[in-house]
Parts: structure tokens; C-alpha cells; sequence
């Protein structure tokens, strides 16, 4: 994208956000659940279309989809593990802020 690949770009920045703010969240809401939340480890990736960022007016210029994997090592349910989830999303800041640019949220959260 015209960088010298010498650090971070932005948008990976903004992924590893996600990944740091899912983190936090889940670490909170599992006590508040007193969930057996052991670890947990996540795989994101994106995808976006460069254009427009290089000024197609007709295509945004962030994210158009977002894959969230997680494995979380715990004695707990997958159900359980599913409950963790969807309360860490809706109260996630970074996870709700994509939500709320449409960015559409492909999470996957599995018992390691």
C-alpha cells in the first residue's frame, strides 16, 4: 500500500485491538460468570478491498469482513464457552465500534 514495511499498518493495528480488547473483556465477564477461563488465544484476520482506499467512492475504505477465532482452554461447556462469547462481544468497544460501521463479524469461539 506504499509503506516501507517498517512497523505496523494502521488496520493491523486496529485488528490487534480487537484481539486485545476481546482479551480484556473476557477475562472480566469470566469472573463475573465465574467462568473457568484458563486461556484463551485468537486468530484474527480481515478482508478489504484496497480500492477504496485509493479513491473508488464506491467502496469503503476499512474492513468489509472480520474473522474472530478463539480457543479458549477451559473446564467449562461449549455452551458455556458460547454464553462467554456473545456477552464479550456486546460489550467488546472494538467489536460493537465494527459492528457499528457494518463491518460484518465472522466469530468462531471453540473449547481448546
Amino acid at each position: 500500500m506504499g509503506g516501507e514495511d517498517e512497523g505496523a499498518a494502521p488496520l493491523e493495528v486496529l485488528l490487534g485491538s480487537l484481539a486485545g480488547c476481546e482479551n480484556a473483556m473476557a477475562n472480566i465477564i469470566s469472573k463475573e460468570m465465574s467462568f473457568d477461563l484458563q486461556k484463551i488465544d485468537f486468530d484474527i484476520k480481515a478482508e478489504m478491498d484496497p480500492d477504496g482506499m485509493m479513491r473508488n467512492k464506491n467502496v469503503r475504505p476499512y474492513f468489509q469482513k472480520v474473522f474472530v477465532d478463539a480457543r479458549v482452554k477451559t473446564s467449562e461447556t461449549q455452551e458455556r464457552v458460547d454464553e462467554l462469547q456473545k456477552e464479550v462481544d456486546s460489550r467488546c468497544p472494538v467489536f460493537t465500534t465494527m459492528e457499528a460501521a457494518d463491518v460484518e463479524m465472522v466469530v468462531n469461539w471453540t473449547k481448546a
